[in-house]
């Protein structure tokens, strides 16, 4: 048996067993265990000597069932962090692409429902890849760790946070419109600006958004609306490139 409890408690059983028959060597030396046959038959003795025997068998049998009992709670543990691990994306802690479909997917039909609408952030890490090559694998590993901390302050609790792909993160925001894009925009750059202001990092974290907006009245799937919110990000990074290549600020 793995359990130590169960163990102990089988060990119980037969040591109050053991400790009985001790008494009993002692007390009728030879005559132990036969004087219980011997004697004229008194009720209170005879259900004494019959729990005594049993005493083992019956601990035995509480510790298997202690035992069991530890394994199915063990295999349970093992199952709801697996469960957790499906959902979750090991580097940031963020809900994976399983996790954030699984309940964003809910949320449409809520906000089918509510006739409340969603606004979708789609967020890429800028140059990640450049950044592992000059700086390392583990400079690029601290960077999204970096910006899951940022996505944790800029949005709410109640907010659907994931990291999608490797460079890739998105938002769902429950019960917003379309107009606070702007709004979140500004104060995910202010978060992002506080960050590079304050780390001693050979390097500044740079990010990309673009947005989507799920509306009751127009419905889509969720594929679309992440597909929307990217296009809109794509945009957005080729209007940054070029600018850096005139060197427009």
């Amino acid at each position: 048996m793995k359990s130590k409890l169960a163990v102990a408690v089988i060990l119980c059983g037969w040591c109050l067993f053991i400790a009985w028959l001790v008494f009993d060597y002692i007390e009728y030396g030879n005559q132990m265990f036969i004087h219980i046959f011997q004697q004229p038959f008194r009720f209170e003795e005879s259900i004494f000597h019959i729990l005594i025997i049993l005493v083992p068998f019956v601990y035995t049998v509480l510790g298997y069932l202690v035992n069991e009992r530890l394994t199915l709670l063990e295999r349970f543990e093992e199952s709801e962090k697996y469960r957790t691990h499906a959902f979750v994306d090991e580097l940031t802690s963020l809900l994976n692409l399983k996790g954030f479909s699984f309940l964003a997917e809910q949320q449409l039909k809520v906000a089918d429902r509510s006739k409340n609408g969603l606004l979708l952030i789609y967020i890429d890490v800028d140059r990640l890849r450049q950044l592992n090559d000059t700086f390392g694998h583990s400079a690029g590993d601290m960077a999204l760790i970096d910006v899951a901390n940022i996505i944790r302050v800029t949005f709410r609790k109640s907010d659907i946070l994931a990291r999608i792909g490797g460079d890739e993160f998105v938002i769902l925001a429950l019960e917003t419109s379309w107009a606070i894009s702007e709004i979140l925009t500004l104060r995910v750059q202010e978060n992002l600006q506080n960050h590079n202001a304050k780390t001693g990092h050979p390097y500044k974290i740079s990010l990309s958004m673009g947005f989507s907006h799920y509306s009751p009245e127009n419905p889509c799937s969720l594929e679309e609306l992440i597909e929307k919110a990217g296009k809109y990000m794509h945009e957005g990074q080729e209007e940054k490139q070029i600018k850096d290549i005139l060197g427009i600020d």
